[in-house]
């Protein structure tokens, strides 16, 4: 096997301690992340801050580690001299490094002195962005000076500052340096929304496709994207309105088509309420039987503007009892449609062989007060969790009516765990004196959930006599 070769130890140097070792910008950060500039104007005020000529605990903490092997001394950096009023510069004209440093002092004089070094300097146009929105009036209007200057000038690529100066907008006086950027980087680029809407932070990216809106940068198929991938609601129905009020009639570019698939009910909802608009009415059709309410009640508008019996295409759909692939949204879909004979069509698909048919049929026609306790007892032995979770839903406000020897039996051990542990729920809606009798055996049931009832029921005191409990 052959040897490895011995590594030396390393350590890694934060951005503000690259600059103090005289690295420039480009290779101290990521230049192009604006988080990376917010946190180094985050990290320098506390590496330089001095009160009463002692540092903070995190530049004593790095000084007394100074062991020659990278360490770095922040005693060395450039501070503000009182009689002096100047900033102790290790060289004149400062280098940029040493500048930038400057630039994010905690101490606003040396803030604003080193904003005379900038001019001429493009790579330290991020950091006057972040002092034109400084907290000390003087730091900032000289700042924005500074920049205005800059920004006027030939060959700046304001463009590149507008993801920073977004995420400066969020502070108290950020907005002045957005629209001066903004002013001096028409026309935006089209690759711009991509990088405003990779922020790691959420009221920067819906800032970000609102100013992508405004300035018309997205295309059709930026929009769709991000209307069905946007990680926030807000972007997301930003981009769908958008998409939407770009749907001409007839949709000849099919922009509803990805709208209509998408896994957001919103999404869908909007864009079949929008099908009218654009001529394509009919295909609503295809959405009654959705998974979501939202979805089938805009598909049943939009059927009804269209001149169709949204009750006569539900029937059609629940018409026989022991079709496959039934949809469960359509038996839904009938229930809401307040067709007279639901109850009648909706009571067979009780008995159809899929799972989760019989589940939906008993949930819609408790949605319309069509079933009965007994019904619902008979499904609690259902071989499908969800038919028998549907029917212990239903059967809570009956429970004082049903039998106890019924309810004792859902808990036998022997019986399913899904039914054990829906006839548990109902035995919890029931009287405490039934609960401690039927689960005083169970306290060491090879169910865990039945054990633990049982032993909670043991110890949880009567109420007192005479009392409603």
């Amino acid at each position: 096997m052959r040897n490895l070769v011995p590594l030396s130890p390393t350590l890694y140097l934060p951005p503000q301690d690259r600059l103090l070792l005289g690295k420039p910008l480009a290779t101290a950060l990521d230049t192009a992340d604006p988080e990376a500039w917010v946190d180094l104007d985050r990290r320098i005020p506390s590496a330089t801050a001095r009160r009463r000529g002692v540092g903070p605990l995190r530049s004593l903490l790095r000084e007394r580690h100074a062991d020659g092997h990278g360490s770095v001394d922040w005693a060395a950096a450039p501070r503000w001299d009182e009689e002096a009023h100047d900033v102790t510069w290790s060289r004149f004209p400062p280098a940029e490094a040493e500048t930038a440093l400057v630039l994010c002092h905690d101490r606003w004089q040396a803030r604003e002195a080193a904003l005379a070094f900038a001019p001429g300097r493009p790579a330290l146009l991020p950091l006057l962005l972040v002092r034109c929105a400084d907290s000390r009036p003087r730091v900032r209007e000289r700042a924005r000076r500074v920049l205005g200057t800059a920004l006027d000038g030939p060959g700046t690529a304001a463009a590149e500052l507008v993801p920073l100066a977004l995420r400066l907008s969020l502070r108290p006086h950020g907005g002045w340096a957005l629209e001066r950027v903004l002013a001096a980087a028409e026309p935006l680029p089209s690759a711009l929304p991509s990088r405003l809407c990779a922020s790691p932070l959420a009221r920067v990216r819906i800032l970000g496709a609102r100013l992508s809106l405004e300035r018309g940068l997205l295309t059709p198929a930026g929009l769709t994207e991000l209307a069905l991938t946007a990680p926030d609601r807000a972007v997301r129905h930003l981009c769908t309105g958008a998409l939407l009020a770009r749907v001409s009639a007839g949709d000849p570019a099919r922009l509803l088509d990805p709208l209509l698939a998408a896994p957001s009910a919103v999404a869908r909802s909007s864009a079949v309420t929008a099908l009218h608009r654009a001529g394509r009415g009919g295909e609503a059709a295809f959405h009654l039987a959705d998974p979501s309410a939202r979805v089938r009640s805009a598909a049943r508008l939009v059927l009804r503007l269209e001149g169709q019996d949204t009750q006569d295409l539900y029937r059609a759909l629940c018409a026989d009892p022991v079709a496959p692939g039934l949809s469960p949204g359509a038996l839904f879909g009938l229930a809401e449609s307040g067709a007279p004979d639901a109850a009648a069509l909706l009571r067979p698909l009780a008995a159809h062989p899929e799972g989760r048919v019989r589940a939906a049929a008993l949930a819609a026609l408790r949605m319309r007060d069509a079933v009965s306790p007994d019904e619902l007892m008979a499904a609690m032995d259902d071989p499908h969790p969800p038919v028998v979770r549907t029917a212990r839903t239903a059967l809570v406000p009956y429970v004082l009516l049903v039998p106890e020897e019924w309810l004792t039996a859902l808990v036998a051990p022997g019986r399913p765990r899904h039914v054990r542990r829906s006839g548990l729920r109902l035995l919890c809606a029931h009287s405490l004196a039934l609960r401690k009798r039927v689960l005083a055996a169970l306290e060491e049931d090879e169910d865990p959930e039945v054990a633990h009832e049982a032993q909670r029921a043991r110890y949880e005191p009567l109420p007192p006599a005479g009392s409603s409990g």
